[in-house]
């Protein structure tokens, strides 16, 4: 008798172990769900408190989830937020497992707002208004524009940063034979040893091309790792986005709340990234 009592009470303590470890692209479901999620500091740790929720969505808002990562002990759960218009902005759920997985960071590309803000004037100029500006800045040294060529690179660069990643990654499938063309070329490129590990290629005097039709910004070698490239399309400050090549996946970075908060594979060796 006191078998079979210890053992159902085994079953007991299992299922309800069982029950409570909830997977973290579920856990993001169910945080994200107009349900009230009643346990949720349960699931919570570090500097996540319970917000954002499904409560702080507004209405005729549409989500896709996308689990980016998951190990044995962290993961990463992606999620497209869609407003009634159209308009998306992509966030990231970081989790860590104890006993069980708890969402431990929430997070998205920083500082878009100013971008937002410039996209919007640089929208509102006519073509009439866009040569005036040319004009007028002619004889300057920190010129806002060189051309109208230059004021369209601009604009796109920063309506391309502030795409979600889906749109990212279709930029890139677009034009995937010049990026391996460019990744070629920038291989190539031999450092003086004296020089920073962290070394900005500029795209017109060592690649005699500034690649404007694959809106990039900048390219470096990886501060994150060893034979790897980030080919950056914008942000500010150090909140950036951009597509990185990893030649051996064993280099690949590690994604952290603090620093890298995403990356999502590509294909071959390159992936879409950002950091914070």
């Amino acid at each position: 008798m006191q078998k079979t009592i210890n053992f159902f009470l085994f079953l007991v303590v299992t299922n309800f172990s069982f029950s409570q470890n909830i997977e973290p692209l579920e856990l993001a479901k169910k945080l994200l769900s107009k349900v009230i999620f009643e346990d949720i500091e349960k699931y919570s740790k570090g500097e996540f408190k319970g917000h954002p929720n499904g409560e702080d969505l507004g209405e005729g808002v549409k989500l896709n989830f996308r689990l980016l990562n998951q190990t044995k002990n962290i993961a990463l759960v992606n999620v497209t937020i869609m407003d009634s218009l159209g308009k998306g902005l992509d966030t990231y759920l970081h989790f860590e497992k104890d006993s069980i997985w708890k969402i431990n960071a929430f997070r998205a590309l920083a500082m878009t707002g100013m971008l937002e803000m410039i996209k919007s004037e640089f929208e509102k100029f006519s073509e009439s208004e866009i040569d005036s500006l040319i004009i007028s800045e002619k004889d300057n040294d920190h010129k806002m524009f060189e051309s109208k060529e230059d004021f369209k690179y601009q604009l796109d660069n920063i309506k391309l940063t502030l795409e979600i990643d889906d749109n990212i990654i279709k930029h890139f499938n677009q034009n995937k034979k010049e990026f391996l063309q460019l990744k070629k070329k920038v291989s190539k490129i031999k450092f003086n040893k004296k020089e920073a590990s962290y070394r900005q290629i500029n795209l017109k005097e060592k690649l005699e091309s500034n690649y404007e039709n694959l809106l990039l910004n900048s390219i470096t070698t990886s501060f994150y790792c060893d034979e790897c490239f980030e080919f950056i399309i914008g942000g500010m400050v150090d909140n950036t986005v951009g597509y990185l090549y990893v030649k051996d996946i064993k280099n690949l970075p590690k994604i952290n709340p603090s620093r890298i908060i995403m990356i999502r594979e590509i294909g071959n060796g390159w992936y879409l990234f950002k950091t914070t």
